[in-house]
């Protein structure tokens, strides 16, 4: 499936920089907010990128992993359990990016790795931050309650 030249030369620079990105975003370890946005946003570019040169491969890859960023945005997924799946994602998409470019080649989405980022999908929600330790209302005369538990502390 050739590329018109002007739109396999944008592909080709933006495609690497957003790899680029997931990779060293993933290795940085973070689990804030940005940080999954950031990974979001970037699968997201590479699924409407794959989309526009008819990468079906790459595309089906990238929605996977932006459907599972997803998860993670609404808390119902830790970046933590997601990141070496999504590692993985970006190693297919690379490959993927390098048959399309080098031998004009749209190759599927690899099956393990749709299945690793869909087992993510079906596991059961992320953990809730730890709260803090409500602070112990101090004793009123009268309470004895309260007032043993203190004798005790």
């Amino acid at each position: 499936m050739p590329i018109e030249e002007g739109l396999r030369a944008e592909f080709a620079a933006e495609s690497e920089e957003h790899l680029d990105t997931i990779e060293a975003t993933l290795t940085r370890g973070g689990t804030d907010r940005p940080t999954v946005d950031a990974l979001f946003r970037a699968f997201h570019s590479l699924k409407g990128m794959s989309d526009a040169v008819g990468a079906t491969g790459m595309k089906a890859l990238a929605h996977r992993a932006e459907d599972a960023l997803g998860a993670a945005r609404q808390g119902k997924l830790s970046l933590h359990a997601a990141a070496l799946p999504l590692l993985a994602a970006a190693d297919a998409l690379r490959a993927a990016r390098a048959a399309l470019l080098d031998r004009d080649q749209d190759v599927p989405a690899p099956q393990p790795v749709l299945e690793a980022l869909a087992a993510l999908l079906d596991a059961p929600p992320a953990p809730p931050p730890a709260a803090a330790t409500p602070p112990v209302a101090p004793a009123r005369a009268g309470d004895p309650l309260k007032a043993s538990l203190l004798s005790l502390a």
